[in-house]
């Protein structure tokens, strides 16, 4: 199930993955508006990671497969920035998009229904202990880590921290079950620990 809207975008260079909250600081006049419109109007926003290009300046090229997030909190920095905190909810598919005079980005999005609360089996006991002791090693309570698991909620998480290349990072959004995202994670995890296992030359 999906449904179709129109939306701000806000393109960035991390990926930012459903279910998945981070902080962002805003400075420029087009984020700024896009910010204060969506509190305005409690409407949320697209987060599509970045191709080619940056952040500031010029339209970056973006992939079209992103996260929809709502602003959960925002405060006023020292350093006179906006600070926001935003939560990823449902992936979000972006066909058309215009950009305004002001540089603000809009995209015709494809909002996917958020996944299923499907408990983890025996069968990913070796992902949560990767977690696990990935919050270790990152210095992060576990507890925040671990809290709520699901089979789509691990994926998220292990993606977020895992060593992987961005583009196969980015593909990940593009899947549409939570079964297809296992899998790829699955791969990443046994690449990764043969990698680690290799002797060094």
């Amino acid at each position: 199930m999906s449904r179709q809207e129109e939306i701000a975008l806000f393109p960035l260079q991390v990926i930012l993955y459903p279910t998945i909250g981070s902080r962002m600081q805003i400075f420029e006049q087009r984020y700024l508006r896009l910010v204060r419109d969506s509190m305005a109007n409690e409407q949320p926003f697209g987060i599509l990671p970045i191709v080619e290009g940056k952040e500031v300046g010029t339209t970056p090229e973006i992939f079209p497969w992103g996260t929809l997030v709502t602003i959960r909190d925002f405060e006023q920095l020292p350093n006179g920035l906006l600070s926001i905190a935003v939560q990823g909810e449902q992936r979000i598919h972006i066909g058309t998009t215009r950009v305004e005079d002001d540089g603000l980005m809009f995209g015709d999005a494809e909002i996917f229904a958020a996944d299923n609360d499907e408990p983890i089996g025996f069968d990913e006991d070796d992902l949560v202990d990767m977690l696990e002791s990935l919050a270790t090693h990152m210095g992060v309570d576990k507890s925040v880590f671990l809290a709520g698991l699901t089979k789509a909620t691990l994926v998220w998480r292990l993606a977020g921290v895992l060593p992987v290349d961005p583009e196969r990072k980015r593909s990940l959004l593009a899947m549409a079950t939570v079964e297809e995202r296992l899998l790829e994670i699955k791969k990443w995890v046994i690449e990764l620990r043969m990698r680690a296992a290799k002797p060094a030359p």
